[in-house]
């Protein structure tokens, strides 16, 4: 176990089933200490409490039902992310806490035990279901995971426990229209689930590792987002019904979230779809908005329409998403199989060429040369014309097993390497190339060094036959988390075949598998400029210390 699990042990997730599990597949349960378990309770009591608080201040005067109750769906989140040994655990201590704020506000003990008993029961229910019909699929990463919570994490739990709390507030004197109360109780949850149970999870499952790997400009983003939502929901559901009286104006923050959903996948998505859902039904609940006209109840059940089918449409679309690029890894990770197979071959083959059959004409080389010393004359004309054709076979051999891996990269490193090639290729075709580096402080991974330096290879080999350049220059550097390769001449540039050809023969197979992109600028008046960048992570060739 690493320091940092010992000190998190929360963060010990499987993203695949978002339970928590330890790192062997054994629930982390089993490994809990009481302290561990009692900070556990603790913590989502406090977060029960606080959602309680929120539900109160969004249930009207006029009704005895919240417009939005969050407890359930936070329960429900922290039964999905634990694992059912410690349950028991988390029922208790959210029990003291449900209690003390509902007597606290004036609900009777009944009503407030019915309640407690139908908040449970929904969220356990839920969970239950989810465990057994999720089995082994994603849950909001994939489709069928994303059925799954809908149907039986949130749609069959929240319809089956209404009937009781709804009979509950009637049986207490509390309210009176049963049917009103099951869908306003039905439809609050329904969308606080949609809301809240993806948010919490997915945070917990990606986001401490998201915050960590997160460079400056994604935090950026992310805070420009927020600010973006709240500004933009404030301004549709802040002002007076009087004067955004227009139903159309709710689709303004639409745009907003499609952003989160593209850019942060379902967890960005649900997140701000919570702020605007928190927004816009304080604010509807007040009377303020494009809803703000029409009575209370019919407002808010509105809404809470809109809400789902949002909801329900983000969530399907980030499974869609997630799924296509996990086909897309899938498919770059076995193309990057093929290639580094066909990368070993090609080095077996080398190391074959140059440690034995070049080894072994050499040495009949200097056999044959030992020979024509000492022949007499008659003989030395067929065995200078033998030595020659061994001669020629000898570089032959030595200049395909060079070509089959380049085995200066293993003795240079790629710098000097490519160092190297822009001198010997300047002084076979009479350009001067120059070669810059910077911030290359690490060594690079075998495959990222032989992809570059093959593409630099047939890039200088292009430029000598076709190029009719008289400079070049070549730049290699490490940015934003990248490789960058950069080959620029002052030639007379290629035409469009010439470059789709190019960019076609330039290792186009190991440049995808290593998620590379090339980019090739190139007009026959004006100059050609070859651009290869490849995700790259300086901190991954650090040793793990744990």
């Amino acid at each position: 176990m690493s320091h940092r699990e010992a000190a998190f042990p929360l963060l010990r997730l499987r993203t695949a089933t978002g339970s928590l599990v330890a790192p062997g597949g054994n629930d982390t349960s089993a490994v809990f200490s009481g302290f561990q378990r009692a900070a556990i309770g603790l913590l989502v009591a406090f977060a029960y409490y606080a959602g309680s608080q929120i539900g109160f201040l969004l249930k009207p005067v006029d009704s005895p039902i919240s417009t939005f109750w969050p407890p359930n769906a936070i329960l429900l989140a922290v039964l999905l992310l634990t694992s059912p040994r410690i349950w028991w655990v988390l029922g208790l201590a959210v029990l003291p806490a449900h209690l003390f704020i509902q007597l606290k506000t004036g609900v009777p003990l009944i009503s407030a035990l019915a309640w407690f008993v139908g908040n449970a029961s929904e969220a356990l229910l839920g969970a239950v279901c989810v465990r057994i019909f999720k089995k082994d699929k994603p849950l909001f990463e994939s489709v069928a995971g994303v059925i799954v919570f809908l149907t039986f994490g949130v749609l069959l739990p929240a319809f089956a426990t209404s009937f009781l709390d709804a009979a509950g507030v009637v049986l207490t004197g509390i309210g009176g229209d049963y049917w009103m109360l099951w869908t306003t109780r039905l439809t609050s949850n329904i969308v606080a689930d949609l809301t809240i149970v993806p948010t919490i999870v997915i945070f917990g499952v990606k986001g401490l590792s998201w915050f960590r790997r997160a460079n400056t400009s994604e935090y950026g983003e992310a805070a420009l987002l927020t600010a973006g939502t709240l500004a933009v929901t404030l301004f549709v559901f802040a002002r007076d019904s009087a004067i955004s009286n227009f139903w159309a104006f709710i689709y303004v923050p639409l745009p907003l979230l499609v952003w989160a959903l593209l850019r942060f996948g379902s967890g960005g998505a649900s997140a701000s779809l919570l702020t605007v859902a928190l927004i816009s039904i304080w604010n509807t609940m007040h009377g303020r908005g494009p809803l703000g006209m029409q009575s209370t109840v019919y407002a808010v059940l509105s809404l809470h329409f809109l809400l789902t089918v949002l909801a329900i449409s983000f969530m399907l679309s980030g499974a869609l998403i997630a799924e296509r690029r996990r086909s897309e890894e899938a498919l770059r990770a076995e193309r990057g199989n093929l290639v580094h197979a066909q990368e070993t071959e090609r080095y077996r083959v080398a190391r074959e060429l140059h440690d034995n059959i070049l080894q072994r004409l050499i040495l009949l080389g200097l056999h044959l040369d030992e020979l024509r010393t000492v022949s007499l004359a008659f003989a030395k004309p067929p065995l200078n014309r033998l030595y020659e054709q061994v001669s020629f076979i000898s570089k032959a051999v030595s200049d395909l097993s060079h070509d089959l891996h380049p085995f200066v990269l293993d003795y240079l490193g790629l710098p000097r390497a490519l160092k190297k090639l822009c001198g010997d290729t300047g002084v076979q075709c009479g350009i001067a190339i120059n070669f810059s580096e910077n911030n290359m402080r690490s060594p690079l991974p075998p495959d990222f060094s032989g992809c570059l330096f093959r593409i630099a290879q047939q890039v200088l080999e292009n430029l000598r036959r076709c190029g009719r350049a008289k400079t070049a220059r070549m730049e290699l550097r490490l940015a934003d988390r990248a490789i960058l390769l950069r080959i620029s001449d002052d030639g007379v540039g290629m035409d469009s075949g010439r470059s789709e050809a190019l960019a076609h023969s330039l290792v186009r197979e190991q440049l995808l598998a290593l998620g590379g992109t090339l980019n090739i600028t190139s007009d026959p008046s004006k100059r050609t400029v070859i651009e290869v960048s490849i995700p790259f992570k300086e901190t991954s060739l650090i040793p793990d210390c744990d």
